[in-house]
């Protein structure tokens, strides 16, 4: 698919993903979107959370949307490599996007127990 096309399927998608039509293929799309992350190496940099490292911005929890995911993705002006349709499609974006997307927020340190009794310990 060409990136001018791109805005149409994402409409379509996020349409029908509204409506609930593709209830089942979301978790789908979070799978395939965790294997892509992992096969083009973007867990490298960004970790395998999304959430950066010290080579990486964070990507989640506030994802941009898609098509700027996109964009960076065929466009970086960075040290991140550029990833041409050829090595990582359309599709493939949108799947990585429903991955970071999946991603759950991290747990205030004040609501994680064993943190919580490591700082009890210490007064």
């Amino acid at each position: 698919m060409n990136i001018k096309y791109f805005p149409g399927v994402l409409l379509l998608w996020s349409l029908f993903s509204a409506a609930g039509v593709f209830a089942q293929e979301d978790v789908t799309a979070v799978e395939r979107g965790l294997k892509t992350f992992m096969r083009v190496g973007c867990y490298e940099c960004h970790g395998t959370d999304g959430k950066g490292s010290e080579a990486g911005t964070a990507l989640t929890p506030e994802t941009l949307p898609p098509e700027a995911i996109a964009n960076f993705i065929r466009f970086s002006p960075g040290r991140m490599p550029v990833y041409p349709v050829e090595v990582l499609s359309d599709e493939e974006i949108i799947d990585i996007v429903a991955y970071l997307e999946s991603v759950p927020l991290s747990p205030d340190a004040d609501d994680v127990d064993i943190l919580k009794a490591l700082a009890l310990d210490k007064k």
